[in-house]
């Protein structure tokens, strides 16, 4: 190992050879450096990025902003750092590091130091510099604060929001002297998942950089570069206007074999987490992951770290040499020794760090000799499994690990990908084609809003044999409607609470980030000194369900605010003002009834989103809820069969098993399915007895009704109406109600019509009423709107008849019959769709003209033979 020197300051100065101990700040005397710099050799695609970035700072631009996007596992950090200290650093610039997380910090610090080797990237840093000094700044313990700067550091490394809040405030002399320096030596700054950057206050950071030092460059590193909405990007333009200055995607990287592909797997332990209601309700909507109390009961049990042993102990010719991820330096020793008496050659690292300082034992658990003899080991392939604790996330080179078991979920993006990230180097890498993410699940009363692995990578990720069943968005409510069906709810409590009510009607699809809110006193295992703030930011991604009494409220809250900037809710936190308005808005358009998640919680995310992205979410409807009605299988089984006993429970328990239900997901065993169904039936008895009570109208039919549409009226309809009323397919029809029977819609002939399975599907519950041939909407923008959410559900592919399709596509959008006709000019090779009076054809050209695009390239013959334009027109001849 090549020795070099440095000079610490501060706590956490040593540079071992396993990343991630390295916290603090040091300074680097350069010149024993830079005779052995880092021999990594950078793969073709981070060349290729390099020689990108470094054309774009060479360049000669007024303001230089830049955006670096490579895939998870595909070295974005090593790239940045390898491109700082060959171009900017040894230009003489400062430079400033900005992530969202400590962790991310962590792993840019880690990015400069010391290699496998021993040696370090510091080493290509050429130019009149005799020494480097890099400080890594934050809220978290072993970091510096803000204080600390000073104007002689070379690199800091720094979360946006410490850095923010200091420029506010305008108070640090160290920071001041720092930029004042900058301007003179140029700067450079960094900034990490930088499609966080729109942000409201991080758009403030990087203008009051500029303004600070005019000339500086900003260089973004992110796998999301883009968005939706010309609002974000208008955002990202402005802060980095030279766009993507390179970019490779991960199924390049798969092909070439940097990259392994990842299959899933996710045993579940059948192990209940010590997670009372009233930790979670302290801890949700806080953003930190789990509480140290809950992680620590897991890590102690005895009967769950027996089954992470025996999973890899059952399945260790396919897993091979594998990488577990634990919390706590007793779990580590716990999961060696068992691993070791299967006969599995294990060992483990962490550090001094990991143990509670108020033990001898666990101060004295760990060295660091033993760590990299340990890590020696595992890399000659004299060990089969290492365990740690986040020593291995980044910067450690192991490329012979094909396996990493995560052996709790967590609810931090970063972490996740981190820990996912070790097992994706690929063959040409000395990896493998494939590596196994093992992640282990455990039994939660709550809803959590874990981080999943499939919402990190941009491609299908395939799921192993032994993964769990596909989370479906139903299970968002399922642990809230068991803690219901506990509750002690006499009758007359039970007549207002109509099984159908629980179950939402959909989901919205929300992402915003957000302030991460510190731990209570006590808790955190590892407090600030100081007593900062944390200044962590995680992204939030979840569903938020819509209930039916609730629907019409969102619509109303999206028609008030569709115009409003709503600014207090675009930001990582809330203002008082924000608070405010959400609890007048929830007055004014909600009402008081009986729900299964915080409706407050839930109307402050679908605005947040707004806020941030510009655009309401989507709307995915649940289509199965239907069938998922117990007040209306306890009808038929109990009231119109009046079935024994056991013949009940014959068909109750082949109901609860069958494959296209999904009570098994809302329910965890027959037992609770059973108590629900229960109850159901001695409501509807109550009911039947006390005429007098009248069930909510959000169940929309009394307990007497049917379930179905009456087979004489279905007829009635189909004679009606012949043929599909939106597309005019005359083939698998179906009776569609227009006011969805989820919200008080009603059997009458008035409420139904004949729709092709496929325009049914596309219509969900929205009223829509294809007997009139008049939009209803107001706004071109709505058709859109309508046209966009079409495309996303058909996954944005169109294949079939040409006149079905585009009476289909046309029909959603104006949520009418607004087509008259669809008619073929083969002299002008032109599709021509003609729309009754009422319906602009200048609000569906767009759309028309996104077929043509989509048709051409899903049907390539399509152009050629049959069509080069679709043209909408009014029809002059009325309907």
């Amino acid at each position: 190992m090549v020795n070099f020197a440095y000079i610490t300051e501060g706590w956490g100065g040593y540079c071992g050879m396993i990343q991630g101990t390295v916290r603090g700040s040091a300074t680097y005397e350069l010149s024993p450096l830079r005779r052995q710099p880092s021999g990594k050799t950078p793969a073709v695609h981070q060349e290729q990025a390099l020689a990108a970035l470094n054309r774009w700072f060479r360049s000669k631009t007024e303001t230089r902003g830049g955006i670096l996007v490579l895939p998870t596992g595909g070295g974005k950090t090593f790239t940045a750092a390898r491109f700082l200290t060959t171009g900017p650093l040894t230009a003489g610039q400062k430079v400033i590091w900005l992530a969202h997380t400590h962790h991310l910090l962590d792993q840019a610090y880690g990015a400069f130091g010391a290699g496998p080797d021993g040696r370090s990237e510091l080493g290509h840093v050429g130019g009149s510099r005799t020494t480097l000094t890099l400080r890594t700044v934050s809220g978290a313990t072993g970091h510096h604060r803000v204080a600390a700067i000073r104007g002689s550091d070379d690199v800091v490394i720094i979360t946006l929001q410490t850095l923010a809040r200091a420029l506010q405030a305008q108070v640090h002399p160290g920071l001041k002297a720092f930029l004042k320096e900058a301007g003179k030596t140029g700067l450079t700054v960094v900034f990490d998942e930088c499609h966080h950057a729109p942000a409201p206050s991080f758009r403030r950071l990087v203008e009051g950089l500029r303004e600070a030092v005019p000339g500086l460059s900003l260089l973004g590193l992110t796998a999301t570069p883009t968005y939706t909405n010309e609002r974000q990007q208008g955002h990202l333009k402005q802060l980095f206007p030279q766009g993507i200055r390179y970019q490779a995607n991960m199924q390049d990287l798969l092909l070439a074999g940097v990259l392994a592909r990842p299959v899933v797997e996710e045993p579940v332990t059948n192990i209940q987490p010590d997670f009372t209601d009233q930790d979670y309700r302290a801890w949700s909507g806080s953003y930190r992951d789990l509480p140290e109390k809950v992680i620590e009961h897991l890590a102690r049990n005895r009967e769950r770290n027996s089954l992470i042993a025996n999973t890899y102990a059952e399945n260790r010719e396919k897993y091979g040499q594998t990488i577990i991820f634990a919390d706590r330096w007793y779990q580590c020793e716990a999961l060696v020794e068992l691993l070791r008496q299967r006969g599995v050659r294990a060992d483990a690292v962490f550090s001094r760090q990991d143990a509670n300082p108020g033990s001898a034992e666990a101060r004295n658990a760990r060295s660091s000799d033993e760590n990299e003899a340990a890590l020696a080991r595992f890399k000659r392939g004299e060990l089969d499994v290492l365990v740690n604790i986040r020593m291995l996330t980044e910067g450690t080179d192991v490329p012979n690990a094909r396996t990493v078991f995560l052996t709790r979920q967590t609810t931090s993006r970063i972490l996740l990908t981190q820990m996912i990230g070790r097992a994706l180097r690929g063959p040409a890498f000395g990896g493998t084609p494939e590596a196994y993410v093992v992640s282990f699940i455990d039994q939660w009363k709550q809803h959590i809003n874990w981080a999943r692995w499939d919402d990190l990578l941009d491609l299908p990720v395939e799921d192993g044999p032994a993964a769990a069943s596909p989370r479906l968005p139903v299970e968002f409510v399922s642990a809230e409607l068991i803690a219901h069906l506990a509750r002690e709810l006499d009758a007359r409590d039970l007549v207002a609470i109509p099984f159908l009510t629980l179950l939402p009607v959909g989901w919205y699809v929300v992402s915003y980030d957000a302030a991460v809110q510190p731990a209570p006193a006590g808790e955190a295992e590892s407090p600030t000194p100081d007593g900062d703030a944390t200044d962590d930011i995680e992204t939030v991604r979840l569903l938020v369900p819509v209930y039916s009494q609730d629907q019409r409220a969102y619509e109303r809250l999206f028609a008030e605010l569709d115009r409003a900037a709503l600014d207090d809710f675009g930001d990582i936190e809330l203002s008082p003002a924000a608070g405010l308005s959400l609890r007048g808005w929830l007055a004014a358009h909600f009402q008081v009834a009986e729900r299964l998640t915080g409706l407050q919680q839930d109307v402050e995310a679908v605005v947040r989103h707004r806020a941030r992205n510009g655009r309401w979410p989507n709307f995915t409807p649940f289509e199965a809820r239907q069938h998922h009605d117990i007040d209306a299988l306890a009808t038929e089984l109990a009231f119109n069969q009046g079935l024994s006993r056991t013949e009940e429970s014959a068909a109750l328990r082949q109901e609860f098993t069958r494959e296209d239900r999904l009570w098994t997901t809302l329910y965890r065993n027959y037992d609770q399915f059973k108590r629900q169904y229960d109850a159901s039936v001695n409501r509807l008895m109550y009911l039947s007895e006390h005429p007098e009570v009248t069930p909510p109208v959000d169940i929309g039919v009394g307990p007497d009704a049917p379930v179905e549409v009456p087979s004489a009226v279905k007829a009635k309809i189909r004679r009606r109406d012949r043929v599909c009323l939106c597309c005019g397919a005359d083939k698998l029809l179906q009776v569609d109600h227009i006011v969805s029977r989820y919200v008080g819609g009603s059997h009458d002939e008035d409420n139904l019509q004949l729709l092709c399975r496929a325009c049914n599907n596309l219509k969900g519950t929205k009223e829509i009423d294809f007997r009139k041939a008049a939009t209803p909407l107001t706004e071109p923008w709505q058709v859109t709107s309508n046209a966009d959410l079409l495309f996303r559900r058909t996954g944005q592919r169109v294949t079939g008849s040409a006149e079905l399709l585009l009476r289909r596509m046309t029909n959603m959008a104006f949520q009418c019959a607004a087509v008259t006709t669809v008619s073929h000019q083969v002299d002008q090779r032109v599709l021509l769709v003609k729309l009754t009076a009422g319906n602009d054809p200048r609000w569906v050209q767009p759309i028309l003209d996104q077929v043509l695009t989509l048709w051409k390239r899903d049907s390539p013959n399509f152009a050629s033979h049959f069509a080069s334009k679709i043209r909408a027109v009014a029809d002059e001849t009325g309907p």
